[in-house]
């Protein structure tokens, strides 16, 4: 059974598609030159459609929308916006591929794959990048900037893999 893993934000999606707990394929979804909700729902969709691995999956999870945000360091537009845009491509996953779409919040979700949330003194998205690493080796999947940087949204990438690697069984 195929998982696909997604972290969605208005500006680039990071997915993963695992079976199990292999990586078939993961990486991320640029869509910052869309527009409209609308639009890039749609190139999400498109992306999705067009890989090989859509038609084995059996559920997808989602990285919860507004978990990150409890801390007050976002405005309530860009949450509205996030909400919004996610509300709409969870819609459209469930009504285009008939899949299960279960939002899953990614402390929950981290702990669930790495046996803990977070470690203190270290920024999440550091945590996740050091685990994911010690895990698998992922150069095949990152990429890299035009100067040959690692790319910053290889990390959305990492958070689809642990969306995809989020067992329901234990979470049930």
């Amino acid at each position: 059974m195929v998982s696909l893993g997604l972290d969605a934000s208005t500006t680039c999606v990071g997915y993963a598609f695992t079976e199990d707990k292999k990586i078939l394929d993961m990486g991320f979804i640029d869509i910052k030159k869309e527009k409209t909700p609308k639009e890039k729902v749609q190139k999400v969709l498109e992306f999705l459609n067009n890989s090989s691995y859509i038609d084995n999956v059996m559920d997808i999870n989602i990285e919860d929308n507004l978990s990150g945000f409890a801390g007050g360091r976002t405005s309530q537009q860009v949450i509205i916006k996030l909400a919004k845009f996610n509300a709409i491509l969870c819609f459209m996953l469930e009504e285009m591929f008939d899949f299960n779409v279960h939002s899953i919040n990614p402390m929950t979700a981290r702990k669930n794959v790495f046996g803990k949330a977070r470690v203190k003194g270290k920024k999440a998205k550091q945590f996740v990048q050091e685990e994911i690493e010690k895990m698998y080796n992922t150069k095949k999947w990152c990429k890299e900037t035009t100067r040959g940087n690692w790319d910053k949204r290889n990390i959305d990438a990492y958070d689809g893999l642990v969306m995809s690697l989020f067992e329901k069984k234990a979470w049930l």
